[in-house]
């Protein structure tokens, strides 16, 4: 069976895509899956993460893809009969043609955004790029993760409340602002390799059991 791919899109830069990439990517290889990562981002976070240990290698397969630009479709239909989930982490940039390209081919696109004014339009103009891929990708999924929340504060509420809105669905699990997600970077790994990172790992789990319903409905 070919590999379900999962894009990790946002036009704008720091809301989180390579820190949900590779946290899902942990989550889905724990479970069994064959998974890659593809660092689409010329920073090249992904890449540089997975190499950051200098004991256990990083669990899913990272392959950077940054200079494929808008070919970047015909690249990833190279790996879909060798894994069983790949996962697309997308530069940010309106004009940029890889996440337009990613889109084409993807099962579903996670758009994460922190609950701020600038990054919520921002998901709205991915939406907008999501929209041009449907009309070759008709299937495509969109959903929207809600990333950094911080508990019991209004504008985490009117966020949600905003995003709900969108021709996407809000997904029930959101992330938190907690320092686990940084320090499974400095780790090269993810929160499951971070001591004491129970709620982190937690969201993690509920974010991967979250889309594999998703993308088994299709």
């Amino acid at each position: 069976m070919a590999a379900r791919i999962i894009s990790i899109g946002n036009q704008k830069g720091g809301v989180g895509k390579s820190t949900v990439t590779m946290q899902l990517a942990g989550s889905l290889t724990r479970r069994g899956y064959k998974v890659l990562v593809i660092d689409a981002d010329e920073q090249a976070t992904a890449t540089k993460w997975a190499s950051m240990s200098d004991s256990e290698p990083f669990p899913a397969t990272v392959v950077g893809l940054a200079a494929a630009g808008i070919k970047l479709h015909r690249e990833l239909q190279k790996f879909v009969d060798q894994y069983e989930y790949i996962l697309v982490d997308c530069p940010p940039s309106v004009s940029a043609p890889t996440p337009q390209s990613a889109f084409l081919v993807s099962d579903l696109v996670l758009i994460p955004t922190r609950p701020s004014l600038a990054d919520i339009w921002a998901v709205q103009e991915t939406l907008k790029l999501i929209e041009r891929a449907k009309t070759i990708n008709e299937g495509i999924k969109t959903v929207i993760l809600l990333n950094a929340k911080q508990p019991n504060t209004q504008l985490s509420r009117d966020a949600a409340v905003i995003l709900t809105g969108f021709d996407a669905v809000l997904l029930k699990t959101t992330f938190h602002l907690r320092q686990a997600y940084a320090q499974s970077v400095v780790l090269g790994g993810t929160v499951h390799d971070v001591p004491g990172a129970k709620p982190a790992q937690t969201e993690v789990e509920a974010l991967t059991e979250e889309l594999l319903a998703l993308l088994k409905s299709q």
